[in-house]
């Protein structure tokens, strides 16, 4: 990948009052409270639509809301999550809060599409998308099991008219494809296959619930998994089958989305932090949803739990599986176990074809031998602790130009912002492993020195040559210039001289003043 240059608070105040009544009384503001409506459902009616990781992100959301000071969490599980449950208990915990309060309300589970109700068209597609509950059947007395938009937005009605303010999110999906073509055989999405609804028991809201949109609401924040055409995937995080969503929430709630450290997330850094906590879990596959678009400074929760001091530096092993070969060349990698199921693997190497996939982003490197897979997996490996990092504390790394498979000749636009301090190194990871490293160029005068904070970098990469799969962009922020870092990554000139680069990388990870970006950049030769 050649590179052509192309250029490059919230703020709290709380007022205290003062009361003269027969001598000066001295009133303290109440504090908001948070409340918690928490939804998982992995257990579906028959087996052939049951999920692995709803449950947990209900827990773990579950959990995060106990760290965050929430007052009241009521959480339904599996056959738990019935209609009459869920819409009781929101209702419930609305009458309790009260204004300034938030209810952080979080559904995981499968999603759907149906065609409108006869008479209405609200929609530009002439579909409603729902949330589908354990119960849910495509007749009879189940078809009442399903919660459409309609009903969310009139819910969200209530609680914005009371303002009360409401996070809602919902980690499913409800038709689609995904960004890059992926073989996605041992990967479920969620969006189930139930078929079509007849004889359907549901009672519908008022059309005027149907033409509400999110710019109507004052208190409202809306977070889906992903756009109404995208699947979502699960994935698996710290060990287990997840929605990546859920996972960015939960660090979210538990303090990792307080970017200015006042102590308070507000709307627009819980919005600013949860698209990039998920790209870095799914190889950029899936994008989510954020509403409004126009984010606003006011706050959705106090962060009630210190930062830890150090980083967490702890990724798990990189884990391959392997179809029609032998684990022989992978037995010593450090950091890289081989794994007999595919269902458990980052990624999957067909020797056969010389392919090797990423479980949910697709082909990342081909042509991929006894011989040269070495560099392959140790890229990966050391992908896997940056995207760790990034994760918990995301750079705003994004793709102008489209998140798609470039072609050769192809041009590729990037942006990276939001930078929390001066100093960037910079480099490419190729799909065979090795390392082009790009800022700071000692030619050019001074960029060791510049301050990236409070700007963007914004650059054009045009593919000119194989190999092909999936290239990643680094960029790493720093309190200091890297000096160390940079001699090592300069001293790579080859796919074999990257071995010791994970080790390197987590010994500057462990000072914590480092901020990490990952960009996911597949490409191909358009044949």
């Amino acid at each position: 990948m050649s590179r052509t240059r192309t250029g490059c608070a919230w703020l709290a105040a709380f007022a205290a009052a003062l009361l003269c009544i027969e001598g000066p009384t001295s009133l303290q503001a109440r504090e908001p409270a948070i409340f918690g409506l928490v939804v998982g459902i992995d257990d579906y009616i028959g087996e052939r639509n049951d999920l692995e990781g709803a449950v947990h992100d209900a827990e773990d959301i579950a959990k995060a809301l106990k760290t965050a000071g929430a007052v009241q969490i009521r959480k339904f599980l599996n056959h738990e999550a019935t209609k009459a449950n869920i819409e009781n208990a929101y209702h419930e915990l609305l009458g309790v809060a009260q204004d300034g309060d938030t209810i952080f309300f979080s559904f995981a589970g499968h999603g759907s599409q149906e065609p409108e109700p006869p008479g209405r068209h609200d929609e530009a597609d002439g579909k409603n998308e729902n949330f589908l509950l354990a119960g849910y059947a495509t007749q009879g007395k189940g078809t009442r099991e399903r919660i459409i938009d309609d009903e969310i937005a009139e819910w969200l009605q209530k609680a914005d008219k009371k303002n009360v303010r409401v996070v809602f999110a919902a980690d499913s999906c409800h038709s689609g494809t995904m960004n890059r073509s992926a073989r996605a055989e041992t990967v479920r999405f969620r969006n189930g296959k139930f078929g079509e609804i007849t004889d359907d028991l549901l009672k519908f809201p008022p059309p005027e619930a149907g033409k509400l949109k999110e710019d109507d609401f004052q208190n409202i924040t809306f977070v889906g998994a992903t756009s109404e055409d995208q699947l979502t995937p699960e994935v698996t995080i710290d060990g287990q089958k997840r929605g990546a969503l859920s996972w960015a929430l939960a660090r979210a709630l538990e303090g990792r989305a307080d970017r200015d450290g006042d102590g308070v997330v507000t709307q627009v850094e819980l919005l600013g932090f949860v698209v990039p906590a998920v790209h870095a879990q799914v190889e950029s596959q899936q994008t989510p949803q954020v509403a409004p678009l126009r984010a606003r400074s006011f706050g959705l929760f106090n962060v009630r739990s210190a930062k830890p001091e150090k980083p967490d530096n702890t990724s798990e092993p990189l884990r391959i599986a392997i179809d029609g070969g032998t684990a022989g060349p992978l037995g010593d990698v450090p950091f890289v176990e081989v794994v007999a199921d595919k269902s458990k693997a980052d990624l999957i190497w067909y020797a056969a074809s010389g392919t090797i996939e990423h479980k949910v982003g697709g082909v990342v490197a081909l042509g991929v031998n006894a011989g040269n897979v070495v560099p392959v997996a140790t890229k990966w490996a050391a992908l896997k602790l940056l995207k760790h990092r990034a994760a918990s504390d995301a750079v705003d790394v994004s793709l102008p130009s489209g998140n798609k498979r470039y072609n050769i000749g192809e041009t590729v636009d990037v942006k990276i912002a939001g930078a929390a301090y001066p100093h960037l190194t910079m480099f490419n990871m190729p799909p065979d492993g090795r390392v082009e490293f790009f800022i700071p160029d000692p030619k050019r005068k001074g960029e060791a020195e510049k301050d990236w904070r409070g700007g963007a970098f914004v650059e054009s990469f045009k593919v000119a040559n194989p190999p092909y799969g999936a290239e990643h962009l680094v960029a790493i922020f720093s309190k200091t210039i890297l000096s160390d870092l940079h001699a090592v990554l300069a001293a790579m000139k080859t796919a074999k001289d990257t071995g010791p680069l994970r080790t390197v990388l987590e010994a500057v990870l462990a000072s914590g003043d480092v901020q990490v970006g990952v960009l996911d950049i597949y490409t191909g030769s358009g044949g």
